[in-house]
């Protein structure tokens, strides 16, 4: 494998193919200097990625200058707005969806496990759980 290891060719390539040819390029560089074997690796891979790096950065600016620059204040608000739009769909889609399986549990659970399910409170058995869902739903969220 002899590619030339720069940003315009890793670019368009497929994930596992950038990841074969860095690999390769970090294979090659000489670590003896480093004398903790286990940083070994850490460094082939930096020194691969940081002769990259600049190159990378500046392709993936001029993209976004051309597409509509994501830093600007306007195309943020309207990406934010979008995808918490969906999240909301998506979480009260969910939302109807559980509480309906909730209800029929608690319609025919004949043992009530707490004092809400022994009066039929159907929202508060189910407004921990919920709080709980939107949280965790929120956090993946925000990490997609």
């Amino acid at each position: 494998m002899s590619i030339k290891l720069n940003a315009e060719i890793l670019i368009p390539l497929a994930m596992q193919e950038r990841k074969e040819i860095i690999l390769h390029h970090a294979s090659l560089i000489d670590a003896t200097l480093i004398t903790d074997e286990d940083l070994h690796t850490a460094y082939k891979h930096g020194k691969v990625i940081s002769s990259i790096a600049s190159a990378y950065f500046e392709y993936q600016l001029q993209q976004d200058n051309q597409n509509g620059s994501v830093l600007e204040l306007g195309t943020q608000s309207k990406l934010i707005n979008q995808k918490t739009d969906k999240f909301a769909d998506n979480f009260i889609e969910w939302l109807k969806a559980d509480f309906e399986k909730k209800s029929e549990i608690l319609e025919h659970h004949p043992n009530p496990q707490n004092l809400f399910e022994l009066c039929g409170a159907k929202l508060l058995v189910t407004s921990n759980s919920v709080t709980r869902s939107l949280s965790t739903k929120w956090v993946n969220c925000g990490k997609k």
